[in-house]
């Protein structure tokens, strides 16, 4: 059996795991993309041209270096972070992997040192670390290939946190 970034084949058959049968060939989904800067027109260039963003060979959208690197891993700051964050980092994995199924103990491993890490250099007091996976239509989400945000909200006046939106779905 060989496995290929999508398609598993198996004896000259293609067999696409049943979790994947709407995915085949989207790397983007602009639907989430509205907002007003030029993030749309980014996405929209994406799609057109058919390649991941956040893969190796066309990591050329995203404005902001690599902080640090973890095995199959690395953290950045969004070049788009959400409104009412602090901090908004984003850990991607070098391999293309949409779904959770795909992952193992050590990516886990992985992107909990570097989230540790950024939490650590950042002073980060608190936030989230969240995750959207698979069909981009049910999950908000505009790039396909699976990565984590680390978030940390800004504060009102009172220390109280501004509330940050992670939309899903």
């Amino acid at each position: 059996m060989v496995e290929s970034k999508k398609l598993i084949l198996v004896n000259n058959l293609t067999i696409i795991p049943y979790y994947k049968i709407d995915m085949i060939n989207k790397v983007v989904n602009k639907k989430f993309a509205s907002r007003k800067d030029d993030y749309f027109k980014i996405i929209k260039t994406i799609e057109f041209e058919g390649k991941c963003p956040f893969c190796r060979d066309n990591f050329k959208y995203h404005k902001n270096e690599i902080l640090k690197k973890r095995k199959n891993w690395f953290i950045t700051k969004s070049s788009w972070p959400y409104k009412n964050s602090l901090y908004h980092f984003l850990i991607i994995g070098l391999k293309h992997k949409e779904y959770l199924l795909e992952l193992n103990q050590n990516d886990f491993n992985s992107v909990r040192e570097l989230a540790n890490w950024a939490i650590k250099k950042f002073k980060i007091k608190g936030g989230a670390l969240a995750v959207r996976f698979g069909d981009t239509n049910l999950t908000g989400s505009t790039v396909c290939h699976i990565h984590f945000h680390l978030i940390s909200p800004k504060q009102k006046n009172n220390g109280i946190a501004k509330t940050v939106n992670f939309p899903i779905g």
